[in-house]
C-alpha cells in the first residue's frame, strides 16, 4: 500500500515506534561507546529522551501534524539527556518548525520538515563535529531534498532514507579517527536509524507493544542530608575563611586546624590561603588564622539548624525561616539559600554530594556516568532556588549540553559553569567571591578549571585499541581529560603511570576520592603507595563513594 500523506495519528505512531525500536536496542548503541569504560550510555540517554518526547501521545488522537510535533518537540526538550538526546531534541524542534499549521504531510512537507530538523540540529551545537549523529541527519535530510521536487509514496522514501543513513553511518570512521581506532560507528548516529526504523514499522503497520518495563537509571533531585541524621553531625560550625598575608606557615596552620574537626579543605597560593573546615570551635580556628595574616571574607554557618530545617520542614517554609533569621545576623553568617547566590550541581557519589553540600552546594541532583539528568531535571531545582544568580555545575561534559538547555528555557537568572568532572566543580566553588558579580565569578571559576587535572580509573568492558593501545576486556583503565592515559592488569600501575603521564611541574596536590568499591584501608594504603612513587606531592584522601569509578584522582 502505497502512503501519499501522514495524518496526525499516523505521525503519532511513527514516533512511538521509533521510541520503541530505539528502547529494544538501546543495549546496542551503548555498547558502541568509544572508550570501553562502563559508563556507556548514549542508547540509554536517546532512549530516556523518545520516552519523554512521546509522553503526550500516550493520551488519545489529534488533530493535526502540526500538534503532535509540536508536543514531541516540547516533551524531547525537557526530557533531553546527555548530548546525544539534546541535540535529538533539537532535531525534533526542528521538524515541528517544519510542520507548522500543517494538518497533514505529503512527502514534499516531510523532507522540507527534516531538512528544517537538521539545520536547526547544527545550529544549536557551537562546533559540530563531523561523524556524529549531526552528520547522520543531514546526510539524511539532503537525500529527502533530491525527492522534494514532487510527491512520492512516503512509506517508500522512508526506506530509501533509511539506506542513505545506515551508509553515512558506516562512513563514520572515516570522519572520525577514534572511531575508526576503536572499530565502531557513531553510536548516537545508531540510535537515529533505530528511530527512523521504527518510523518505517509504523508505515508498514509493524506495531509493537508499549514498553512495559520501567527504565532505570534517571536522575533524582534531593537534598544530601537526608542520608543522615542532625544528631549525627560532630561538628556543628562550617567556618570557612581566607587569610592574606606574605609569610603564611601554611603547613604548621594546615597541621593545627585539622585537629580542630573534620572536612577540611586547604587552598594555599603564593599570598592566599582559603581553608574550609567543621568543627565545634571556630574562634579557635580563626585565632590561629588570625595569627598568619589579615582575615578576608569569613563564613559561619550553623549545619545542625540547617540539616533540622532542610528535614523537617517544607522548602516554602524553610526559606521564609531563613530570610526571616538573616534580619538577625552579621556577615559572618550564610543563609541555607542565599537570596543572592544558588548552587546546583550534579553528584555522582555521596561522598561527593557531601563534600559539595559542605561547600555551599544546597542545590544536589544526583546523576552522572549512565543516568544523566534531564533538562527537566535541572529547571525543577532551579525553580526551587529562591537567589537572584544560579550557578549549575554539569560535572560531566555529556551532561553541559542539557545544562545549557534548562538556562535557556528558564526565566531566571542562571549561569552553566562548564565543569566535566566532579574535581573541577570543588575548584570553581573554591574560586568562587561572594563579593563580586555573577559575569565576574563565571570568569574567575571557569577559568579555575584549568587548574586542576582529573584521572578516572575503571575498567575495561570489551577488547579493542585506541591510540596504539591494546585493550583487552576487565583491564584497568585510567581516564583523564577524554584520553586513556593507562591501561593494564594491575590497578596499582595504572594508577602510578597514569599520574606520571598526568602531572607537569607545577602539580603539588593530589586529592584521591575512592568509590564506592574501594574500603577506607585501601584508598589509604593507595595514597601511600603513591606518596611513596611522587614524594613531592601532598597526597589527600577522601570519600567520593562514586560508582563505575574506582578512583577518581584530582593534581592541581
Amino acid at each position: 500500500m502505497k502512503i501519499m500523506t501522514i495524518n496526525a495519528d499516523m505521525l503519532a505512531s511513527m514516533f512511538l515506534q521509533g521510541t520503541y525500536e530505539l528502547y529494544h536496542h538501546k543495549e546496542i548503541v551503548d555498547a558502541l561507546n568509544v572508550f570501553p569504560v562502563p559508563d556507556g550510555d548514549t542508547g540509554t540517554n536517546m532512549s530516556l529522551t523518545m520516552n519523554s518526547a512521546v509522553e503526550g501521545l500516550k493520551k488519545g488522537s489529534f488533530q493535526s501534524v502540526d500538534e503532535v510535533a509540536k508536543l514531541v518537540s516540547r516533551g524531547s526538550l525537557m526530557g533531553a539527556r546527555g548530548n546525544s538526546g539534546v541535540i535529538l531534541s533539537q532535531i525534533f524542534r526542528g521538524f515541528s518548525k517544519g510542520c507548522k499549521d500543517l494538518e497533514t504531510l505529503d512527502s514534499i512537507q516531510f523532507c522540507n520538515a527534516l531538512k528544517y530538523a537538521a539545520d536547526t540540529a547544527y545550529s544549536a551545537v557551537l562546533k559540530p563535529v563531523e561523524g556524529t549523529i549531526l552528520t547522520i541527519i543531514r546526510k539524511i535530510a539532503e537525500k529527502a531534498m533530491e525527492y522534494a521536487v514532487e510527491a512520492v509514496p512516503i512509506d517508500e522514501l522512508i526506506q530509501v532514507l533509511i539506506k542513505r543513513g545506515e551508509e553515512t553511518l558506516e562512513e563514520t570512521p572515516e570522519y572520525l579517527e577514534v572511531l575508526k581506532q576503536a572499530g565502531v560507528v557513531d553510536a548516537g548516529g545508531k540510535g537515529l536509524i533505530y528511530i527512523f526504523k521504527g518510523f518505517d514499522n509504523a508505515l508498514q503497520g509493524k506495531v509493537y507493544k508499549e514498553v512495559s518495563e520501567k527504565e532505570t537509571g534517571q536522575a533524582v533531585s534531593k537534598p544530601a542530608q537526608a542520608v543522615m541524621q542532625t544528631e549525627d553531625i560532630r561538628f556543628a560550625y562550617c567556618t570557612e575563611f581566607i587569610i592574606e598575608g606574605d609569610a603564611i606557615d601554611g603547613a604548621a596552620l594546615k597541621a593545627y586546624i585539622e585537629t580542630l574537626g573534620d572536612s577540611m579543605v586547604f587552598v594555599q597560593d603564593e599570598e592566599l590561603v582559603k581553608v574550609h573546615v567543621h568543627t565545634n570551635n571556630p574562634g579557635l580556628a580563626l585565632e590561629a588564622a588570625v595569627k598568619q595574616g589579615e582575615l578576608k571574607k569569613v563564613k559561619i554557618e550553623n549545619m545542625k539548624d540547617q540539616h533540622h530545617s532542610i528535614i523537617d520542614e517544607p522548602a516554602s517554609s524553610s526559606s521564609s525561616k531563613a530570610m526571616s533569621q538573616a534580619e538577625d545576623t552579621d556577615e559572618t553568617s550564610v543563609r541555607l539559600h542565599d537570596e543572592k547566590y544558588g548552587f546546583i550541581a550534579v553528584s555522582m557519589g555521596e561522598g561527593f554530594a557531601n563534600i559539595f553540600e559542605d561547600l555551599g552546594i544546597h542545590g544536589i541532583i544526583t546523576g552522572g556516568q549512565t543516568m544523566n539528568p534531564s533538562t527537566e531535571d535541572f529547571l525543577n531545582e532551579i525553580e526551587k532556588c529562591p537567589s537572584e544568580a544560579i550557578f549549575l555545575f554539569p560535572n560531566n561534559s555529556n551532561i553541559i549540553m542539557a545544562a545549557n538547555q534548562a538556562k535557556a528555557i528558564s526565566k531566571k537568572n542562571v549561569f552553566v559553569i562548564p565543569t566535566k568532572t566532579m574535581p573541577q566543580c570543588i575548584t570553581a566553588m573554591l574560586a568562587f567571591d561572594h563579593d563580586v558579580e555573577p559575569d565576574n565569578n563565571v570568569t574567575q571559576m571557569t577559568e579555575s578549571l584549568e587548574l586542576v587535572k582529573t584521572i578516572q580509573v575503571t575498567y575495561a568492558v570489551r577488547d579493542t585499541s585506541i591510540g596504539g593501545m591494546a585493550i583487552e576486556k576487565d583491564d584497568y583503565l585510567a581516564v583523564a581529560d577524554g584520553a586513556i592515559k593507562s591501561v593494564g592488569k594491575s590497578r596499582d600501575n595504572v594508577l602510578l603511570e597514569a599520574i606520571e603521564k598526568t602531572m607537569d611541574t607545577t602539580t603539588e596536590i593530589l586529592s584521591i576520592y575512592y568509590g564506592s568499591d574501594i574500603s577506607e584501608a585501601t584508598a589509604k594504603e593507595v595514597g601511600e603507595m603513591i606518596e611513596a612513587k611522587f614524594p613531592q606531592l601532598e597526597i589527600e584522601v577522601y570519600e567520593g563513594a562514586q560508582p563505575i569509578y574506582y578512583f577518581v584522582l584530582a593534581l592541581e
